[in-house]
């Protein structure tokens, strides 16, 4: 029976450390020593498929840490992926972020802009009048989001625009630059508490 190749990656790092985590060496294992093992091991599951499930369940029981470790990666990678991805649906609606309409604060022709998504009846959320006065040559654009029971059917469409980017917790923030064809590495997008230090980091970003 041919073992998987991604079992067969897996059983060369796993032996590795099945066998040096209980050996009483003196000196630590080298490199060659790593790869002997591995190559070792791999072999041995080869002719021995059906042990690896059990090998590798008996280690993951013993050393539960390695599963917090994978689980934080994957919640770290799918983070890193779904802000990637939240980018990307800025650049797209690039246009209707800084389009015209709504109440503004800060030049027109400004390098950055931090636009804002609020509840209608917040003043500046997170936005207070010491980082406007701070940066008075940011573009600070307030889109305003009904807040519970309102019959404000004109602030629907940044609700949609909510949704398009990926937001969803409020209030949400996207930072940008404003030239036609900005450099996406300058993009931020953030939500919910968050501080002025990461707004004025995100803007200095926006500015280039």
């Amino acid at each position: 029976m041919k073992v998987p190749t991604v079992l067969c990656r897996l059983s060369v790092p796993l032996a590795a450390a099945l066998v040096f985590s209980t050996a009483t060496q003196a000196e630590p294992a080298t490199p060659q020593q790593i790869e002997q093992t591995g190559k070792a091991a791999e072999a041995y599951f080869a002719a021995h498929p059906e042990k690896l499930g059990e090998i590798v369940s008996t280690y993951l029981a013993e050393h539960p840490e390695f599963l917090v470790a994978a689980g934080e990666s994957l919640r770290q990678r799918q983070q890193i992926a779904q802000q990637q991805a939240m980018v990307q649906n800025a650049v797209i609606h690039r246009d209707r972020l800084l389009a015209a309409g709504d109440p503004v604060v800060g030049p027109v022709d400004a390098k950055a802009a931090v636009v804002a998504f609020v509840e209608e009846n917040c003043v500046n959320c997170n936005i207070t009048q010491d980082l406007i006065h701070a940066n008075p040559d940011v573009r600070f654009i307030f889109k305003k989001l009904p807040s519970a029971g309102s019959a404000n059917k004109a602030l629907q469409e940044n609700v949609t625009l909510v949704k398009q980017i990926g937001f969803t917790n409020m209030p949400a923030f996207v930072v940008l630059p404003q030239e036609k064809d900005p450099v996406i590495q300058r993009i931020s997008v953030m939500s919910g508490n968050v501080s002025a230090d990461a707004l004025i980091m995100a803007i200095q970003k926006a500015k280039g």
